[in-house]
């Protein structure tokens, strides 16, 4: 059976730090996933995003089957092994010219797992142009551990305000994605991104992975969903399974650990909010 990744490809994203772009939908079945995320919006009346958060997945039984796609895995496999957890997910939307961006951050400067090699796949519901403001990269970065310093912004949507020093944006690569491509990238790598000056709004879902060695050292308590092979370790609790969307059991487990996200990266920022 054929890799879902080549040689080459891997060794891209073990040299870059990311990859892309990857098909897991056509454009046509990334539309519905649109169409789901508009009536999602509706029915909230405002971003989910606002709302769901680190386990956005969790409520949403067609958002679970989003990430545990078998296509989706497949990559994944040839990154990180062939035992898979997904320990979370979010939004990061905005609106058609929208002022809002994402400032030069790694997400290991809100983790704490050891080792650190979680990988992110960003998958868009619709087209992520240069325009609507897609993901950029500084290849490489993830060898070293960068540093940020914070400098809140209200148009921030890394909201605690964290900056890496000194980026060298020349280098920086565009990842310009099709609806239903991915980019992958690692918990380590430098990115961000630009404001959306296009008149339609930009509609990204983040899911993260992470092999069951790899473990959460902020507090205990974690959980994840085994999507694929075997949990050996025994560090990560289990995730429930939603019945339908909004499920209240769900809802209660995603809103339990941000809060734990939420009072660990306080902790950071009250002492300096350094890497």
């Amino acid at each position: 059976m054929a890799k879902a990744l080549t040689n080459d490809q891997v060794k891209q994203f073990e040299e870059d730090g990311f990859l892309f772009p990857y098909d897991v939908y056509t454009p046509e079945e990334a539309a519905v996933l649109y169409e789901y995320y508009a009536k999602l919006e509706e029915t909230l009346g405002e971003e989910p995003q606002k709302r769901f958060r680190i386990k956005a997945q969790l409520p949403f039984p067609w958002l679970c089957d989003v990430v545990r796609h078998p296509r989706l895995l497949d990559a994944v496999e040839e990154l990180i092994g062939p035992n898979i957890l997904c320990w979370g997910a979010a939004f990061f939307t905005k609106n058609a010219h929208d002022p809002r961006f994402i400032s030069w951050h790694t997400d290991s400067f809100i983790y704490g797992f050891e080792p650190a090699e979680t990988v992110t796949a960003w998958l868009g519901f619709n087209d992520a142009t240069l325009e609507s403001g897609c993901l950029k990269y500084i290849p490489g970065s993830h060898k070293t551990i960068a540093q940020h310093e914070i400098r809140p912004n209200p148009n921030n949507l890394a909201s605690l305000g964290q900056n890496v020093i000194d980026v060298p944006e020349d280098k920086a690569v565009e990842a310009v994605l099709r609806a239903g491509q991915v980019v992958f990238h690692h918990e380590r790598v430098v990115h961000s991104s630009t404001p959306n000056r296009s008149p339609h709004p930009r509609i990204g879902f983040s899911i993260h992975y992470v092999a069951p060695h790899v473990r959460e050292t902020r507090f205990e308590g974690a959980t994840a969903m085994l999507l694929r092979g075997q949990d050996q370790y025994g560090y990560w609790g289990v995730d429930p399974e939603p019945r339908k969307d909004l499920d209240p059991v769900c809802i209660a487990a995603m809103d339990a650990a941000r809060e734990k996200f939420i009072k660990t990266t306080e902790k950071k920022i009250a002492a300096g909010g350094r890497s």
